[in-house]
């Protein structure tokens, strides 16, 4: 088995499995979103068979080299398709993948490493022999095989009565294709909480890489007044929640959760899986998306960096370093 740039031979194979194995997020579709900051490379066995893949982003911050993971999204892979039944079979494969990951991201020529692994991937050991500090995080999945009633039930009581109230007010949420709306709301609440945002690529997700096959979105509204909006991409299964907005200035307690519960419930009719929320490690968002009953899920970033940056590191970032 062998990690190498990905071979434009090799395009239509690399996204079929990265779709099939994966999620949307490591295709080569979202891969080009970033242009060439991002670099696929793919898994290959001794004889030149693709077997998966994943992607390194890469920008060059205050004189430094970073690699991290591309902005919006959630992990750089890796997906493996598997042909193996047996499971220590199954293990050695993924380990020896792994293994070499590990090993080709710690000999990448660069000041800091920081990027988070798929979620199906829980074998971290590779990483930490190449001396990675490995870091959990977590999100919620809600498992869209359960009845709408079922999914309805497991809902916080906080969570409830604020569908209830957005109801009994009159707030409306439809699905839209207005997605320059949405983005009017994703950059409020950014604004709102001074925080800059790379509008550059938030249009690049919205108007280019967004489409009927691959994304949908819900807007709620206070008469005709737009007040909560959320995005949501989808594959193999699963849909995501990708970004989502309010505005402050005509707020509504309830808005944002009816948005998302309208996208949990169209996944559901779509017949997906899985609806992963994209959990925070903020305690306040952590607690919002608590209250719609999924299942607190981790998945591990890998961190390294150099010797005198990591002790830099340690002062303002120890929980990464």
């Amino acid at each position: 088995m062998k990690i190498a740039g990905l071979r434009q031979q090799d395009r239509a194979d690399y996204n079929n499995l990265a779709l099939s194995c994966g999620t949307i997020f490591n295709s080569l579709e979202w891969a080009d979103i970033f242009a060439d900051k991002v670099t696929p490379y793919g898994i290959y066995t001794d004889n030149d068979r693709l077997i998966g893949g994943f992607i390194l982003y890469k920008e060059n911050r205050f004189g430094l080299s970073i690699y991290r993971d591309p902005l919006y999204t959630p992990a750089i892979g890796p997906f493996l398709k598997m042909d193996a039944q047996n499971p220590a079979t199954i293990m050695n494969t993924w380990k020896e993948a792994l293994t070499l990951m590990a090993d080709f991201i710690d000999k990448v020529s660069c000041s800091m490493v920081s990027c988070a692994l798929n979620l199906n991937v829980t074998d971290t050991q590779p990483f930490i022999w190449k001396k990675f500090k490995v870091v959990p995080a977590y999100t919620y999945l809600i498992d869209l095989a359960q009845p709408v009633d079922e999914l309805w039930k497991r809902l916080s009581k906080v969570r409830k009565n604020e569908l209830k109230k957005t109801e009994s007010d009159g707030i409306v949420v439809q699905r839209t294709d207005d997605f320059r709306c949405i983005k009017d709301l994703i950059l409020k609440t950014f604004s709102r909480q001074n925080r800059a945002i790379e509008e550059y690529y938030l249009d690049r997700i919205l108007f280019d890489f967004s489409k009927e096959n691959n994304s949908y979105a819900f807007i709620a509204y206070r008469g005709d007044l737009p007040v909560a909006g959320t995005l949501c991409v989808y594959s193999n299964g699963t849909a995501h929640a990708l970004a989502g907005g309010y505005d402050h200035e005509n707020r509504h307690r309830g808005a944002t959760a009816s948005v998302d519960w309208a996208c949990i419930k169209h996944a559901h009719e779509m017949g997906l899986k899985c609806f992963d929320l994209e959990g925070s490690m903020a305690p306040q968002i952590e607690r919002y998306f608590r209250g719609f009953g999924g299942q607190l899920t981790p998945y591990y970033r890998i961190n390294k960096a150099s010797l005198p940056l990591e002790f830099l590191l340690k002062l303002y970032r120890r929980d990464l370093f």
